[in-house]
């Protein structure tokens, strides 16, 4: 009887203990649960963390620069600018040669005369291919400060007038030759970006800062039946000695400009955009500030895993 009440004790512990540890692992799976949930609601937070994350990104430009006419007319040759045609058209003692040169090729006698009876007043530049470097710091998805440098060749030419005496048609005989002007400019901007995420990974941007630009002539010449004259005058009157002239100039301005950004991978992506820059040429008898426009695709590679 005594082992019957003992074993009945035993089932009844060994039923006890049984209970509590079930009771113990379904514990466990409730704390399993919240912890699951709360690694979930983490992994939901991570993007966010992610978008906080600073990184570095660098870029390649590529595009097409508009540049403003206004500073074109450097080129024209007129009497007003630094560069005349007189220095080139002139018979005198410095020049007579070329002089001669030219209305030889234009058919002219000895004796025959040539003047310049006019100059183009509206000359432009053609539409140029830009391009350069690109770095940005984000201190998030939203912000972020820029640093570019971007090169430009841009081309001015138009038609001067000649009239040549005595005329070899008619009352007056009027010959049109070109005149081209070509130059080089480095733009540097510095700046802030704000970004507009959308809800894929594609943003908006708009961006502003300071410009600051550097202007080299590099050519400007008249030509004749396709010999080209350089009409920067280089002679030193008091030795009678030619020298190398550089003409350049720094003109400092604003810069704004708006795009979309299109991630492909996680450290690749494009930005299409659009600019404007309002500065100062500053050539000589060219002082205004005018704004000048470009278009340009970016190529982005990030130093480090962007948010989604």
């Amino acid at each position: 009887m005594r082992k019957i009440y003992i074993l009945i004790i035993a089932l009844f512990l060994l039923m006890h203990c049984n209970s509590f540890a079930q009771n113990q692992t379904s514990g466990s799976k409730k704390n399993g649960k919240k912890t699951d949930k709360r690694h979930n609601f983490q992994e939901q937070e991570e993007p966010e963390e992610k978008d906080s994350v600073r990184r570095w990104e660098f870029g390649l430009n590529f595009g097409a620069y508009f540049a403003n006419k206004y500073s074109a007319n450097f080129y024209n040759g007129s009497e007003y600018n630094v560069n005349k045609l007189t220095s080139v058209m002139s018979n005198d003692s410095w020049n007579k040669n070329r002089y001669d040169e030219i209305k030889r090729a234009l058919g002219m006698g000895a004796s025959d005369e040539v003047l310049i009876d006019g100059y183009p007043l509206n000359m432009h530049y053609s539409v140029a291919f830009t391009g350069g470097l690109f770095l940005r710091f984000n201190f998030d998805r939203k912000n972020g400060i820029f640093l570019q440098a971007n090169y430009t060749r841009l081309n001015a030419g138009d038609i001067v007038v000649l009239d040549v005496i005595p005329p070899k048609t008619g009352l007056q005989d009027l010959r049109y030759q070109p005149i081209i002007g070509r130059e080089g400019r480095v733009m540097i901007d510095l700046g802030y970006q704000r970004s507009f995420p959308l809800r894929s990974k594609i943003y908006f941007f708009v961006q502003a800062g300071g410009t600051m630009c550097y202007t080299q002539v590099l050519k400007s010449v008249f030509v004749v039946e396709g010999t080209e004259y350089s009409i920067i005058d280089n002679r030193d009157y008091s030795t009678g000695q030619t020298y190398y002239q550089n003409q350049n100039a720094f003109g400092f301005g604003g810069f704004i400009g708006v795009g979309a950004g299109i991630p492909l991978t996680e450290m690749f992506g494009l930005e299409p955009g659009f600019f404007m820059q309002y500065y100062p040429v500053n050539l000589q008898g060219y002082p205004e500030y005018k704004p000048s426009f470009g278009v340009s695709l970016r190529i982005l590679l990030s130093f480090s895993q962007s948010g989604s």
